[in-house]
């Protein structure tokens, strides 16, 4: 939280935490309609009337998921900035500035490239191989949200599949006609078809809200990756070249 505070009233923002006000928007509308659902006594409906209490799960995940999506969004966000940083560092510099050891990310990714000067005639080629493992390092992070996404989805489906287990047992439990038997019978078919309906209707939005959340954590990504070529093809590359054609000329 004191992360979130830093990134919402730093002076000068350079717009790399953007991406957690967008997803802090997006859970206060969500919060906002679970608010109106509970009003109108939906909310109370859906976990009373599911029986099988997959909703619940289905809520407590998406919980979950929810909180591990703003973690890397925050994470992911101080990648940005400092990868901002950089590029407007090198932007303006003659040589290639000292990048601290221990560092985040980026700082691990200009070590790397910096290193790949033992191999001069390999240098572009090493970068860009090292620019795709960045890449995949960040995306590794937002994999989760397509695993939590599915993973609604599937809890949904098997709700589905409950239900219709219930119906069905309710109507092999008919051992005669009177109305007794089969109003508790009907009762019981409500019952199984309420909890199919109901649990797959929590999946699917469920899913859908998630999917959401990560997008925003992709679409960062995206601009990391975007930011990252952008430094290393205009600037970092052209000033390893330069400095070693410096040294070359010492020798």
């Amino acid at each position: 939280m004191v992360q979130l505070a830093d990134a919402i009233t730093t002076p000068g923002r350079d717009g790399a935490f953007d991406a957690v006000l967008k997803w802090v928007l997006l859970m206060t509308l969500i919060t906002l309609g679970a608010i109106v659902s509970y009003d109108y006594g939906l909310l109370t409906y859906l976990f009373a009337a599911d029986e099988s209490r997959i909703t619940v799960l289905i809520a407590v995940l998406y919980v979950a998921f929810s909180f591990h999506c703003i973690w890397i969004l925050v994470e992911l966000s101080r990648e940005y900035r400092r990868a901002m940083r950089i590029k407007a560092q090198l932007a303006n510099a003659v040589s290639v500035p000292e990048i601290p050891e221990g560092g985040g990310i980026i700082d691990q990714y200009m070590l790397d490239v910096i290193r790949s000067r033992e191999h001069p005639g390999e240098m572009e080629g090493n970068a860009h191989l090292l620019m795709m493992s960045l890449g995949a390092e960040f995306r590794r992070r937002t994999k989760v949200g397509t695993y939590g996404t599915d993973l609604l989805y599937k809890l949904g489906m098997l709700g589905t599949m409950v239900g219709f287990v219930m119906m069905l047992n309710s109507m092999g439990d008919m051992s005669n006609f009177d109305i007794d038997t089969l109003r508790g019978a009907l009762q019981k078919m409500i019952a199984g078809m309420a909890v199919s309906l109901l649990t797959t209707i929590a999946g699917l939005i469920g899913g859908i809200l998630l999917r959401l959340e990560y997008n925003i954590a992709d679409a960062l990504v995206t601009d990391i990756s975007q930011t990252t070529v952008s430094f290393t093809e205009a600037s970092l590359l052209p000033l390893l070249a330069r400095a070693d054609r410096n040294e070359g000329g010492d020798v």
